[in-house]
């Protein structure tokens, strides 16, 4: 499953996301991960929670980040889901650039049986038609 929170900056994307992050972990008995671009949310989600700093690895783009995830859940199959804040600041990539990216996670999601949570900071109105389906 991909669940995308897509809208502008500061209408509480990243709050949401941290909230059923710390609710996934009271419900499942998989690990949790949530990746940020700081460590500004760190303090926010319970300690069970795997926290990643991504800014303090060299990602650069869409290919390395879905590898970055893919080594990931290669080295633990207790994870259930990976709550990603930010997505195009963390590839520094448009997001009309991202359809294959989305197309690999989806895969990846139903082989590995790993919920993929994701917020994008864009205009509703400008938001690309193959994320309809995500919302």
């Amino acid at each position: 499953m991909i669940k995308v929170f897509y809208g502008e900056k500061g209408m509480g994307k990243s709050k949401m996301m941290v909230d059923m992050a710390n609710e996934h972990v009271d419900k499942r008995a998989g690990d949790v991960v949530f990746i940020d671009d700081s460590n500004d949310l760190m303090y926010q989600l319970k300690h069970e929670i795997r926290f990643t700093d991504i800014s303090v690895y060299p990602i650069f783009g869409a290919a390395q980040f879905f590898a970055f995830l893919c080594g990931i859940v290669s080295q633990n199959y207790d994870i259930e889901g990976i709550f990603i804040d930010g997505l195009t600041y963390i590839v520094k990539e448009d997001i009309n650039s991202l359809e294959d990216f989305f197309v690999k996670i989806s895969e990846l999601s139903e082989k590995d049986n790993v919920n993929f949570v994701l917020s994008i900071n864009g205009r509703p109105e400008t938001m690309p038609a193959f994320l309809k389906p995500y919302l």
